[in-house]
């Protein structure tokens, strides 16, 4: 069965040339490497756009516990019974309350709102064998799940404590799950959820076959301590030769400075700078740097951020130069597609991040398919060469 792509998933994944911008919060595709202790959850279940009441539709409380599934009377859990109506759509609200000791999932269908509520969340956890502590929540996990060829659920309007998280995430024709995740340090004191899911075409009557689910838990992986949440970064030519960068955080957490990093080609990047990082704070900060030997035309920037612990992590590029677009690239599964806008030969390169040529072949169709199947998890780059030398770089995780 084919697979859908769309351009939405582009700005999930992709980080490619003609973007420049990057917004406060974003989630992964995928899942997450290391290792997860789901605590508390939401599983809109048996979701479909018709005129009925779906049984037992909105399960709140501690996932994954097979205890938690045998009844609604179930004291570790809170089953709801929800008309989702014609429109084939609704909003949600979720929040952990640390100081209230309670999560509350509030569904609102048209004019009605329904509303869940798990108190006592810290001897529920403790009871259900939970090792980790609600006040240490640090990821967030989103799964979609269609199961024919002619439905679509979409998740979007997302919200963290009244902050973006940006993108739509959806699954369209397909029977299967897609996964996404986060990991944000602020989600240890207590959070807010907010979001909008919307169906479309053709459902069916199943339980299980199409769902909606948010997890929050905990990870202790290295992972999940994140010295820095990025905030936009933006590069702008000031002349023929110098190129301003600026960039924001939206908290750090023992941070120690930034390396400015410039590359030619998207893939190889040299060090040309350092700026002193504020260190540890909960507000945004803002931060610029200029390149005064930007003498070429188009140039790729990133920052590599170091913590005190000598841990590092990078931003996403921005680029400096008036090029347009060639060339459309989106990632589903296993396979990225590119399609081309100019005709002519093109070379494709796949490395991974450290500019290593892992497959290289040439193709002169419009569109091509690149099984992506067999590469090992992690971040890999895709260069586009056409016959005229021109050079488009697009990043992806697999």
């Amino acid at each position: 069965m084919k697979t859908k792509f769309y351009s939405f998933v582009v700005l999930l994944l992709v980080i490619s040339t003609f973007s420049a911008t990057v917004n406060a919060q974003q989630l992964i595709s995928g899942t997450f490497s290391g290792t997860v202790e789901n605590l508390l959850g939401i599983r809109y279940r048996n979701v479909r756009p018709v005129n009925a009441t779906q049984v037992q539709a909105n399960f709140t409380g501690i996932p994954d516990l097979s205890s938690n599934r045998n009844s609604p009377a179930n004291s570790t859990r809170s089953d709801q019974s929800l008309n989702y109506g014609t429109t084939g759509s609704y909003t949600f609200s979720i929040t952990y309350s640390p100081s209230l000791n309670t999560f509350v999932c509030v569904t609102t269908i048209g004019s009605n709102s329904f509303t869940n509520t798990i108190p006592n969340v810290s001897a529920r956890l403790s009871a259900d064998g939970k090792t980790a502590l609600a006040t240490s929540i640090n990821y967030f996990g989103l799964t979609v799940r269609t199961n024919n060829s002619s439905s679509t659920i979409t998740v979007s309007n997302l919200n963290l404590d009244g902050l973006p998280i940006t993108g739509t995430y959806s699954r369209s024709n397909n029977n299967g799950e897609s996964q996404w995740y986060g990991v944000y340090a602020g989600l240890t004191n207590g959070f807010t959820v907010t979001g909008t899911v919307t169906m479309t075409g053709s459902f069916a009557n199943s339980t299980e076959g199409q769902r909606v689910q948010l997890f929050f838990g905990n990870t202790a992986s290295s992972q999940g301590s994140l010295p820095v949440t990025w905030g936009e970064v933006t590069a702008k030519r000031l002349t023929t030769s110098s190129v301003q960068l600026n960039w924001e955080t939206i908290q750090e957490i023992n941070a120690s400075h930034f390396d400015v990093e410039r590359s030619e080609d998207g893939v190889r990047f040299t060090k040309i700078g350092s700026v002193q990082a504020v260190g540890t704070t909960q507000n945004r900060s803002n931060y610029s740097f200029t390149d005064n030997a930007a003498t070429g035309s188009v140039y790729y920037y990133r920052l590599a951020q170091y913590d005190n612990d000598g841990k590092k992590s990078f931003s996403f590029i921005a680029k400096a130069g008036n090029t347009t677009s060639r060339t459309y690239f989106a990632t589903s599964g296993n396979s990225v597609r590119v399609q081309f806008f100019e005709s002519g030969t093109k070379q494709i390169r796949l490395m991974n991040t450290n500019g290593t040529l892992i497959r290289q072949s040439t193709i002169s169709n419009m569109q091509s398919d690149i099984d992506v199947s067999t590469l090992a998890k992690g971040v890999y780059i895709l260069q586009v060469v056409d016959a005229k030398g021109q050079a488009e770089v697009f990043r992806f995780m697999r």
